[in-house]
């Protein structure tokens, strides 16, 4: 359990006002305001001076945020000036807690006048102390509390605060992560439950930025997303609905206002008691909020910074897969090593998406599954003459074929290059893949008859399927006229569905082919009749929960 913020026991000092219990971490103290911190004058529930500043100790029930980059300004309260800066190097790290020292005498202090010592993040101010000079400057004495604060022996004030995670949240009771992304390493950090992360690979930002990743109790989490999605339980535990974000804005960071390279963000997805089949077809979904709202589908990477429990029937686990293209048909609305928050295993077992920009993320079953032959699902290209009868699995798809004795004999199912050209003309490196029974050297487009049809099968029920098949005719010396492409729908015993052919046009046409558990497609030139087949999507099914 975090630590719940507090009224201050004392308020004798406050000069303006009566300073109350609020939960805005980013409330910024009056002129009068001469101690702030989780235990003083409502200040942020994660930030506690330490001794010799304070006499009180770090809270024990909260876990230290170890990869943020503070900065300490101590300001003569006299003129308003900052007199010192200290942070980067300036700022360490030792026994849980954050340390930096103040030469005194550097700085000429003036013994009629109150100096404040106040630690931010970004721009966010987390507390404040204020102290005044006594005994010709060899000792300092907190205003607050009128305890003397000994110097060392050259005059140094150690400068010691507890920064837990979650000061860069706005909820003290939210899944919280927080750490500072810097130009010039890889940076990870992951929520205190394990739940959620990002990793931030160096050159991404072009300044140090504070990132914030916060679970969101908002339902639903992306209105307008279609069931079945996944965005858990309220609360920080079993959440799957997440705002990422960076303090300044990207904006002022980046001069495209995106990172300059693609950010990989990991969730763990509650599932239920969903199938495995349906599982691995998972993405995670992002509503960009800005002056163009924008949702998109995210290609899938490995999260391995994760701890998603593989054992656990309610996490999204040992799934590695990386989907395909941006789901078109939902449209825009409106709406170096990893540092972990709390000691724990990172098991390689998450997944998560690539983007450029942050926002709020979810996990939702894709609308619309895009094969284009071209492109594997992790975006690699693919070679022509590729075999692809698994390679799109984590798609949902795998392909076999019949094998008629042909020119083309065998089982496996091909990328191919030799298509058509500009001119209707058959031609090796046509500039684009196709889909065909024959290796490369053969041309792409097959019939039913002579080289036998092409199967896909899906890994869960679709309820529509579509292909571009381009007709090419006839072949032989004196070829007759006509000839067409069809796609036949199939249902888990093999019994046809419902099918669509295609014009005698020598052009390109899209076949699509719909119906109720369809599980799966087959298509090809129909009978001795050839045609060129390309770009297989496919909309699962909804209610497979």
């Amino acid at each position: 359990m975090r630590r719940s913020m507090k009224c201050p026991a004392f308020v004798a000092f406050v000069v303006i006002g009566t300073v109350g219990c609020s939960g805005d971490r980013s409330h910024s103290p009056s002129a009068s305001a001469l101690i702030q911190d989780a235990n003083h004058l409502d200040g942020n529930a994660f930030f506690v001076w330490l001794p010799p500043l304070v006499t009180q100790d770090a809270p024990a029930e909260q876990v230290f945020s170890q990869q943020l980059r503070p900065t300490v300004t101590i300001s003569n309260l006299c003129s308003g000036q900052v007199i010192r800066t200290l942070s980067g190097a300036d700022v360490q790290i030792a026994d849980a807690a954050y340390h930096a020292n103040w030469h005194t005498p550097d700085d000429n202090l003036d013994p009629s006048c109150t100096y404040r010592i106040a630690v931010q993040t970004g721009s966010r101010q987390l507390g404040v102390v204020d102290v005044d000079v006594v005994d010709d400057g060899r000792e300092l004495k907190n205003v607050d509390t009128d305890e003397f604060i000994a110097l060392l022996d050259d005059r140094t004030l150690p400068i010691k605060f507890f920064i837990g995670v979650g000061s860069q949240c706005e909820r003290v009771d939210s899944d919280c992560g927080e750490g500072t992304a810097q130009p010039d390493q890889n940076t990870t950090i992951v929520t205190t439950h394990g739940q959620a992360g990002v990793f931030i690979p160096a050159g991404a930002v072009d300044q140090p930025v504070t990132i914030i990743v916060e679970s969101s109790d908002d339902r639903p989490c992306i209105a307008g997303l279609l069931e079945p999605v996944f965005s858990g339980n309220i609360g920080p535990v079993g959440n799957s609905c997440y705002d990422l974000h960076t303090e300044p804005p990207l904006s002022e960071i980046n001069a495209a206002g995106k990172f300059n390279t693609k950010v990989t963000v990991g969730i763990c997805a509650e599932t239920g008691s969903l199938d495995h089949a349906t599982r691995d077809l998972l993405q995670i979904f992002q509503l960009h909020i800005g002056a163009d709202p924008e949702l998109r589908a995210l290609n899938n990477e490995r999260a391995p910074f994760l701890s998603c429990d593989p054992s656990s029937p309610q996490f999204l686990g040992s799934r590695r897969s990386k989907l395909g293209n941006f789901v078109a048909s939902l449209g825009s609305l409106v709406l170096p090593r990893p540092l972990f928050a709390r000691t724990t295993v990172a098991l390689d077992v998450g997944a998560g998406g690539q983007t450029d920009m942050f926002s709020r993320f979810t996990w939702a079953l894709p609308s619309l599954l895009d094969l284009n032959f071209d492109q594997a699902p992790d975006l690699s290209s693919l070679l022509p003459g590729t075999a692809v009868n698994s390679v799109y699995s984590r798609l949902g798809v795998t392909f076999s074929r019949s094998s008629p004795l042909s020119l083309c004999p065998g089982t496996w199912v091909y990328t191919n290059d030799y298509g058509l050209l500009g001119s209707g003309v058959f031609g090796f490196h046509s500039g684009q893949n196709n889909i065909s029974v024959c290796p490369l050297g053969v041309a792409s487009d097959f019939s039913q008859y002579g080289f036998g049809v092409i199967k896909a099968t899906f890994a869960i029920p679709a309820a529509q399927a579509c292909i571009s098949a381009t007709p090419t005719g006839y072949h032989g010396l004196f070829p007759p006229p006509g000839g067409v492409a069809f796609i036949e729908a199939l249902d888990a015993n093999g019994n046809v569905l419902s099918r669509t052919e295609s014009t005698t046009q020598r052009v390109q046409q899209l076949l699509c082919v719909a119906g109720t558990g369809i599980a799966a497609v087959r298509f090809a030139g129909k009978g001795s009749a050839y045609a060129i087949f390309d770009n297989l999507s496919w909309t699962p099914a909804r209610g497979n929960q």
